[in-house]
Formats: structure tokens, C-alpha cells, sequence
């Protein structure tokens, strides 16, 4: 009887497992082929259902007689598929985004409920913000891929792009009919490890593998530094969230209720933690503010999961979708890490015939380590590079990655690595890096810069040019670099010919030797604008202000001794030979003179706190700061003892900062002073720069003239707001044409001591009068106010400056119009 009732049970059993089904599948956007995390997954008419997970997978199990499930998530279109009746099944969704609208919520009388849940989370922060902890250390894993979609018709009926779409044809495609093509251009996987030091707040990434293919991608060390981590961090519990170098408020920033609306949805199981989900709405369509879904942790009201986008009608140029989805972790310590997190940034057509961009990055942590803070020596590069880091064989990437590649994925490594091989996208790859570097790799060598190949000016006449440089393939301790150009107006050749040597890559140290002979303006100098090769071409076009012929030979060195610390050091010998009417009082024989030779010796120091640094090739590249000031403190000695004309010391102050002002948008500041100590020629002097044309510029005061005024001694600020949407975006009328108010504030104290008076170019050897000629009155500052409007159609910008002080000088103008063009998010 007993084996009669175990057999009966077995059967039972066997009866049981026969007549349930599993159905499992993956739910993915239709149009990025990206996985959906937190979708709703429901059989219908039973009560089985669950949410997708991160990679937007889900299985259900039923015993239940089911025809059909559906998937639904906010933003996409509702889909259902029919079941067969298979024992296992599995089912794939790709959803098709809708138009999201916000919609209006109405609540009865008392206080929204949700209002109560954030008020809770908001407080508690500190509880869970990783930016409170010590020290702390992970393990990252990050790929990013960058595709190209949203091709016109027009675009692919080019020659150019036919060539490619044909090599293409044979390759297998990323998604099914149910998506949409997108032709990939770069891809990447990085394996590094994240440090964080609390006081002083200092962060390091070290690279330990890396692997980078693209299009128009060289040498993958460059790319390697920024495709780590440190980059991708997104951390919802600081107020605001710097993406794009915009600031985007986050649904628990501390003035969450001036910015959102919240409506709580349902008490959801997430993991083992029960969750409230809350849905996030902007308050104003126009701010910078997110849309979405979080979930909060009943118990703790610590962030579990968000999914959030930035909505179209966010004010924000190019940019049709940018959203954020992340899944958060506890520690030992009860903060918060961020476990995976996955970001998508649509860049629109920016006409109907061009074609669109989508970057996409996913970034999972592997282990968190509360460690001891390490020395702040250790940080003194923000991103570091293992010697070994591009050798690794497929086996460590199968182990590295937290989840492997996917079917699309595989196909994009494929493509790209096509792609980069026809001839055609090479030529047009390396042609925009040519027109945005200003360099062509030739081998061994980069040609350029393009900006000396041709010019024309009044001085010079038609002027041509031709330069190189060697690059990393040459050398990566020797950076040798000149260029030759020639006047066929005033028959002069010029050059520029310096040999760098890196003595140290790990603390930037490098020695220059440098000869030199070009065509120099006062106020305009070649040196100070060195940086900028596209404005430095500009100054040199049409009329030449106060030129003069610079020749001389120079010495520079420069150390970084610890994290954003950098000394600079050296000598440079040069004598002035100018080409318009000027003459100088000379200290020693008291006679006027026309030309000089100066003999200068310099010293530096520039102070970034958490400036990034990266190693581009063979030159150091500031990718800005952060949070704090960028400080600089140069001294200059004029040496008449060792060949130069004249004794002088020269000592100038400068610091520069981005203010994030939060509600009210972006501020800068640049603070500027100095003094200039013996009596010198007025070239030697501070000449401050004004802006005689039609355009806009940071550089100058803008209604001030060119060679205006000058100083030995001086003090200016010059402060840029920019309200982004806060003020427009209020006013009906305008918040559908996204412009944005800007605001200007210059003030400039100055003056000339009396052993440099005579020095100044209004006066000749006979006293004559030769041009008007302004000195500052060291009680009474030099004023402008500005304001403007910027976004004007996307790439406008108009300002109105008035001068408010200094209106009695000759062809002072008391009010002036600049417009620019710009390229901003």
C-alpha cells in the first residue's frame, strides 16, 4: 500500500511538472536595441507577473492555461504576444518609445503622499551618499558604443555613404524588422579600478585593461583615459548632476519641490526589498530636470533603482534623449554604490539630410573596498594607464565582463572593425580630425598646423605656409616641431622651429628649446594666444594692429611636483623691430629708440585642486576643473646684465572659476592682476585688449578699443552669467524658442607710474601728438555691463555692453552691439 500511495505521489508530481510552463525572454528598445530594465511583465487574466531585471531579462513560471503576456513600461508602447502551449518558451519584446506627455494629478484634500516619501529620502541622504565615506576603492567594468542612426534618405543616397552601406550589406544586421538600423563607429570595453579619498576629496582611476576600436581611433591610449569610469559617474544624491558640462537637478535635491511633481504609483517588491515607486515629473516642461520612475526602499528610504530621462522639451540644443537608468547597492557601511548603471544620449539630425548620433555607456561595479585614505601623492595623476593595459586575450575579457556581449554587441565589433577599413571613412575620419586638431598623421609625422598654410593681411600681403610635427610613432621622449611661412608683400620669411624632451610622463616634466622670427601685434602676442591656433589665424587676417617683427630664442621647463601642481621655468631672449611708427624713452642714454632687445627670465606656478589631467600622446591636455579655482602666480625678470636692453620685474596674479549657481545656471569669473616694476617701453607694459569689431569675445573688453589703454600696474574682473533657462523659460512666450539670458560685468583698475609716461606711443622724439592715446586713472575703474541673449535658432548669440565710465575719451563708445556664433548643448 505504501509503494502504491509513493507511486500514486510521483505521478501526481510528474503531472504537475508536465502541465507548467516557462516562459522567459529579453525586453529590449525597439530603436537602440538597449535592454529595458524595470518593465512591467504580466500573463495576462492571472495574477503572475513580474519586472525585468538590469539586462532587461525576465522568466515566469506558470501552471495556469495562459493565451497571452504583455510588457509595458512608461515612455513605450504597450505589446502582447501570444503563447503556444510549448512546455518552454521563450519570447523577446522589443518595445517602440511614445511621445511622453506629463499628465495633470489631481488630490483631494490633504497633503500629496508622495511629498511625504521624498521629504523622508531627502533627509536621510547623508545616510547613503558615498561622498561622506573616508575612503573607498571598486572594481569597474565599462563599454561604451557610439552608433550612428536616424539616416536620411539623402544621406544614403550619397556616393560616399553607398560605398560603405554596400561593404556593410553582407554583415549581419543588429537588430530584427522590428528595429531600426544604426551603423556603428566605436566601441570600447575598460577594466579599472576607482579610488576616493574624502579630506581633501581626491579621485583616481587606474587602467588596468582596455580595449578600443573605432573609427578614425590611432593609438588607443589617448581614448583609454576617458573611457574608464571616472567618467560615467553619476551620483543622484548630490543636488545637481553635471552631464554634458550642463547641471540637471536631481528628484532629491534638497529643493526638490521647487523643480518637481511626484505621483506614487504602487508598493513594489524589488529584489528582497519592498519599494515605493514614484513617478517624477518637471514642474516646468523647459528645465533641466528628469523624467521617470525611482524606487525608494520602504524600510530605509535609501534610492534602489531609477530609470529617469531628460524629456524634448528640456532646454537643451541637439539633444533629443538622454536618459539614465541605475541600479543601487548597500555596503558594509550602509552607503550606496551604484552596481550598474547604463546611460543613452541621442543626438538629433541637425538637418533632414544628416544623420543622428547615439552614445551609449554601461558602467558595473564588481567589489567595493572601504580601505584607508591613500596619500595624496597617489593621486597626482587623475588617470593612470597599467604599461600593459591594451594586451589582454579573449579569456580575461569572458572573466572580466559582469555580463556577457550580446548577440548586437558582437555585430558592432564586427562592423566597426569593417568600417574602419574602407578607404572612403578613413579619408573623411582623418579629415575631420585634420580640421578639428589642426593635424594630419602622416606616418611618423603630423602635418599642420592647417590655420599657417594661408593667410592675408596688410602687412604681409598673401602669406603661405607649411608646418609638421613628430608624433608618438616617432617618439614618445622626443616631441619636435616648426613651421616656415613667407610674405610675398613684405618679402620675410618666418618660422618657428622647438625640440621638446619628456624627461617624465608620470609627473609631467618635459625641457623645450625654441627659436623663433614671426609677426607679432602689441596686445595680440603670438605667445599668449598659442593655445588657441583658430583666433591666433584670425588676429593675423586683414589689418595688422601695432605689428612689430619678434626674433629671438627661448628656454622652458616644467615639472608637476604633485596632484595639479605645475612649476614652469626658463629664459627667452628676443628683440622687438617694429613696423609702424613707435619710439621709446631709453633709461640709460635718455635718447629715443625705436626697436629693443629684451633678455627675460621666468618663473611659474599653476594650481588645479582637482583639475583632470590626461596624456595626449605627447603633449599634457587640461580637460578643466571641477569644483575649484584654477590658480596662477608667474614672475618675469628682465636680465640687462646677460644682453637685454633694460632691468625690469614683472609679477601677475591670475585665477579662474566655474560657479554652479544651481536654480539661477553657470557663472565664471577670471581674476587678473599685476605690476610691473622699472622703466620699461610702453610693448613691455600690460596692454589691455579691447575689441574693436562687430563680434563678441571672452578675451576683451568689448567696448573698449584696440591699444586703448595700458598699465604698469592693474586689477580686473571679468564675470559671465549665464541663467541658462531661469529666466526666459518663465515668461509664455518665450520658453518655446529655448533662448537663454547671459549677463556681463567688466571692471578694470589700472594706471602708469610717471617713469613710464613718456613711454607710451602718443608721444615722438619732437612731443608731437601721433594718436590718442588713454591712461588709467587708478581711482576711477575702467566699467562695462553687458546682457544678451543667447540659443538665438540654436547657434546665435547677441550682446549689449554699455561703458559706463571713460566716455570722455576720444572716440569712446558709450554703447555697442556684439553677435556671435556659437555651438552649445
Amino acid at each position: 500500500m505504501n509503494r502504491f500511495f509513493l507511486l500514486l505521489f510521483l505521478f501526481l508530481q510528474t503531472l504537475v511538472a508536465f502541465s507548467q510552463t516557462t516562459i522567459k525572454g529579453k525586453v529590449t528598445d525597439a530603436t537602440t536595441g538597449d535592454p529595458i530594465p524595470f518593465a512591467s511583465v504580466l500573463l495576462l487574466g492571472t495574477t503572475t507577473g513580474m519586472n525585468t531585471d538590469f539586462e532587461g531579462n525576465y522568466e515566469l513560471k506558470t501552471s495556469s492555461q495562459v493565451d497571452s503576456i504583455q510588457v509595458s513600461y512608461l515612455g513605450y508602447l504597450t505589446q502582447t504576444k501570444a503563447l503556444s502551449k510549448e512546455p518552454l518558451q521563450t519570447l523577446n519584446f522589443q518595445l517602440r518609445p511614445s511621445d511622453f506627455e506629463l499628465e495633470a494629478f489631481v488630490f483631494e484634500a490633504g497633503e500629496n503622499p508622495a511629498f511625504e516619501i521624498i521629504r523622508r529620502a531627502v533627509d536621510r541622504k547623508k545616510d547613503f551618499d558615498k561622498r561622506n565615506l573616508d575612503a573607498y576603492e571598486t572594481k569597474n567594468y565599462t563599454k561604451i558604443e557610439i552608433d550612428i542612426d536616424e539616416v536620411s534618405d539623402k544621406f544614403t543616397q550619397r556616393k560616399s555613404v553607398q560605398k560603405v552601406t554596400a561593404i556593410l550589406d553582407s554583415i549581419q544586421q543588429l537588430k530584427d524588422d522590428e528595429g531600426e538600423k544604426i551603423l556603428p563607429i566605436f566601441f570600447s570595453e575598460t577594466v579599472s579600478k576607482f579610488y576616493f579619498r574624502n579630506d581633501p576629496v581626491l579621485k583616481k582611476e587606474i587602467v588596468e585593461k582596455s580595449k578600443v576600436t573605432g573609427v578614425g581611433i590611432t593609438d588607443g591610449s589617448t581614448t583609454s583615459q576617458i573611457t574608464g569610469s571616472v567618467f560615467q559617474e553619476y551620483n543622484f544624491y548630490k543636488n545637481w548632476l553635471s552631464i554634458l558640462n550642463k547641471e540637471f537637478v536631481s528628484p532629491i535635491a534638497d529643493g526638490w519641490k521647487t523643480f518637481y511633481d511626484y505621483d506614487l504609483m504602487d508598493s513594489v517588491l524589488v529584489g528582497k526589498d519592498s519599494c515605493y515607486m514614484l513617478q517624477v515629473y518637471p514642474r516646468q516642461e523647459e528645465d533641466l530636470a528628469f523624467a521617470g520612475t525611482i524606487w525608494i526602499n520602504k524600510e530605509t528610504y535609501a534610492l534602489k533603482q531609477v530609470d529617469l530621462t531628460i524629456p524634448k522639451t528640456a532646454n537643451l540644443n541637439f539633444i533629443e534623449r538622454i536618459k539614465i537608468q541605475q541600479e543601487l547597492e548597500p555596503i558594509s557601511s550602509g552607503h550606496l554604490i551604484p552596481s550598474k548603471s547604463r546611460v543613452q544620449i541621442k543626438i538629433a539630425q541637425v538637418t533632414k539630410n544628416t544623420a543622428g548620433l547615439l552614445a551609449k555607456f554601461y558602467t558595473a561595479t564588481d567589489s567595493v573596498v572601504l580601505t584607508d585614505p591613500k596619500p595624496t601623492s597617489f593621486f597626482n595623476n587623475a588617470v593612470e594607464l597599467k604599461p600593459d593595459f591594451g594586451n589582454a586575450t579573449d579569456e580575461f575579457w569572458q572573466k572580466s565582463r559582469i555580463d556577457p556581449l550580446t548577440q548586437e554587441e558582437l555585430a558592432v565589433l564586427q562592423m566597426v572593425d569593417t568600417l574602419k577599413k574602407i578607404p572612403v571613412v578613413r579619408f573623411y575620419s582623418e579629415g575631420l580630425k585634420f580640421f578639428a586638431s589642426g593635424f594630419l598623421p602622416v606616418g611618423k609625422v603630423d602635418l599642420g598646423p592647417w590655420t599657417e598654410f594661408g593667410n592675408y593681411n596688410n602687412v604681409e600681403g598673401l602669406r603661405g605656409g607649411f608646418g609638421l610635427r613628430t608624433n608618438y610613432k616617432f617618439s614618445k621622449k622626443w616631441l619636435l616641431q616648426g613651421y616656415g611661412a613667407y610674405g610675398f608683400k613684405d618679402e620675410r620669411f618666418k618660422y618657428s622651429i622647438f625640440a621638446t624632451r619628456i624627461l617624465d610622463r608620470k609627473r609631467w616634466t618635459t625641457v623645450q628649446l625654441k627659436t623663433f622670427k614671426e609677426i607679432d601685434q602689441v596686445g595680440l602676442e603670438m605667445e599668449s594666444l598659442a593655445g588657441n591656433s583658430v583666433f591666433l589665424a584670425a588676429s593675423r587676417f586683414g589689418t595688422l594692429r601695432r605689428p612689430f617683427i619678434s626674433t629671438g630664442n627661448q628656454l622652458n621647463f616644467q615639472r608637476e611636483f604633485f596632484k595639479g601642481f605645475l612649476f614652469t621655468g626658463g629664459l627667452r631672449k628676443s628683440e622687438f623691430d617694429p613696423l609702424f611708427d613707435f619710439y621709446f624713452l631709453d633709461k640709460k642714454s635718455r635718447e629715443y629708440r625705436s626697436s629693443f632687445e629684451t633678455m627675460e627670465a621666468r618663473f611659474g606656478l599653476r594650481y588645479g585642486r582637482d583639475e583632470i589631467i590626461i596624456i595626449n600622446d605627447n603633449e599634457r591636455v587640461s580637460l578643466g576643473p571641477d569644483t575649484w579655482p584654477i590658480v596662477e602666480v608667474n614672475f618675469t625678470k628682465g636680465l640687462r646684465w646677460l644682453g637685454g636692453d633694460m632691468s625690469y620685474e614683472k609679477f601677475s596674479f591670475y585665477v579662474y572659476q566655474r560657479l554652479k549657481m544651481g536654480l539661477l545656471g553657470v557663472s565664471r569669473y577670471e581674476f587678473d592682476a599685476g605690476k610691473i616694476f622699472g622703466e620699461v617701453p610702453y610693448p613691455i607694459l600690460k596692454n589691455h585688449l579691447g575689441n574693436g569689431t562687430l563680434f563678441y569675445t571672452t578675451a576683451a573688453f568689448n567696448t573698449m578699443n584696440f591699444n586703448e589703454f595700458a598699465s604698469d600696474q592693474y586689477m580686473s574682473l571679468r564675470y559671465r552669467h549665464f541663467f541658462e533657462g531661469f529666466l526666459l523659460n518663465r515668461i509664455p512666450l518665450m520658453r518655446k524658442l529655448k533662448w537663454r539670458a547671459v549677463a556681463n560685468a567688466n571692471i578694470l583698475f589700472g594706471s602708469v607710474r610717471n617713469e613710464n609716461i613718456l613711454n607710451v606711443p602718443g608721444v615722438d622724439p619732437e612731443g608731437n601728438t601721433l594718436e590718442s592715446f588713454g591712461r588709467l586713472d587708478p581711482n576711477r575703474p575702467y566699467v562695462e555691463l553687458g546682457y544678451g541673449v543667447e540659443n538665438i535658432f540654436k547657434f546665435f548669440r547677441v550682446d549689449f555692453f554699455h561703458r559706463m565710465t571713460y566716455l570722455d575719451v576720444p572716440d569712446a563708445k558709450p554703447f555697442v552691439v556684439k553677435v556671435s556664433a556659437q555651438i552649445i548643448l
